[in-house]
């Protein structure tokens, strides 16, 4: 991996401030797109959902005055199954960032059907993509296009850096559009749901009957003079703060407890503008599965390592159980760490755990 200079670190976190703030799927993928187009300058960048089996295909492009020419969408999708990009993506539930010279020669790529009829009409001759979401058929994923020159391994490391922060936001955005949709269909709506929802006015408001009661139930009673268990104050005041060192990124983190049994998930959104912000409480008894874990991108053996490691169990342990070398479990891990871009166990598990979650909700 390439290290990034100062100035690419503070537009990377540049780019994660401002898409965390976004309020719906929408204005996510306009943020995201327009800061990967300024981090790497192409001539044209896009937001893509495609889903080949329905024939689907969405898209946002950077520039917006960008013309394609007719007929390369239809073309995208009849020829998706020849595409090394979204191939790859599907079958192996690797998000990270990669380029079609990856897989292709450019003779090779030149002779396709695919640069016939979709980048050769584009005069795209290098595409380097990464996603957010593979789910069956379906990618969602920011792809940068150009005409002159490949991207190099300092793109990548830019992408593969921002990657896990945008893919928090999307979630976040959508939860953010989720939630915003079910109040609006009154609160009965927002109760009749499997959320608890504590909107952080000054006092703050359960707008779910019981949520202060489960919160104590799990972290206790509140603190002298707040509303809020000691635990709770404090991983709220680390949210709010995350971006206030600048060589420091740092993902939002849910909080968790367990009781009798269960488990309770509190997660974080963001203040916007004039609207406050929220605490989202979810009961869970379920772990991650490894299932579930091969939308993070990690392989088979990656997928088993990461797995006994958020249960706790050390190296020498997890290579007991796997029968490999504590050695082999500590190169696992690393490799886990930057793929997912966390450092350290407390932030793998955080991060697994509240990116599978999302995806139940």
């Amino acid at each position: 991996m390439v290290e990034l200079t100062a100035s690419d670190l503070e537009s990377v976190l540049v780019a994660a401030q401002s898409v965390s703030t976004a309020q719906n799927p929408h204005q996510f993928s306009q943020l995201a797109t327009e800061h990967v187009a300024r981090l790497l300058p192409s001539e044209v960048v896009t937001f893509n959902e495609i889903d080949p089996l329905n024939g689907q295909l969405d898209f946002l492009s950077i520039p917006s005055s960008y013309s394609f020419p007719s007929g390369v969408e239809k073309h995208l999708i009849d020829l998706a199954d020849q595409h090394p990009l979204i191939n790859y993506y599907i079958h192996s539930s690797d998000g990270s960032a990669k380029k079609i010279s990856d897989f292709w020669s450019q003779t090779e790529f030149h002779a396709s059907q695919l640069y016939e009829l979709v980048y050769q009409p584009m005069r795209v001759e290098y595409q380097m993509s990464f996603t957010l979401s593979t789910l069956h058929t379906n990618v969602v994923a920011i792809v940068a296009n150009r005409s002159h020159h490949d991207f190099s391994e300092r793109d990548r490391t830019v992408l593969n850096t921002l990657r896990p922060y945008f893919v928090q936001a999307w979630y976040s955005a959508r939860d953010h559009h989720r939630l915003r949709i079910l109040l609006a269909s009154t609160i009965g709506a927002l109760v009749g749901s499997d959320v608890g929802l504590i909107v952080l006015y000054e006092p703050p408001q359960d707008l779910t009957n019981g949520s202060f009661e489960m919160l104590y139930r799990y972290f206790g009673p509140p603190s002298k003079g707040s509303p809020w268990p000691v635990q709770v104050e404090k991983w709220m005041l680390s949210q709010r703060t995350r971006f206030s060192n600048p060589q420091g990124l740092k993902l939002l983190t849910p909080l968790r407890a367990e009781f009798s049994g269960r488990r309770l998930v509190l997660r974080y959104l963001e203040e916007v503008d004039d609207a406050p912000g929220a605490v989202v409480l979810q009961e869970q008894t379920t772990q991650p599965t490894s299932q579930s874990l091969g939308s993070l991108g990690l392989s088979t053996r990656e997928i088993e390592v990461t797995v006994c490691a958020i249960s706790g169990a050390t190296n020498a342990g997890i290579g007991d159980t796997l029968f490999i070398s504590a050695a082999t479990v500590k190169k696992h891990l690393q490799n886990v760490y930057a793929k997912l871009g966390v450092k350290g166990r407390g932030e793998l598990a955080a991060f697994v755990h509240d990116i599978v979650n999302r995806q139940s909700l």
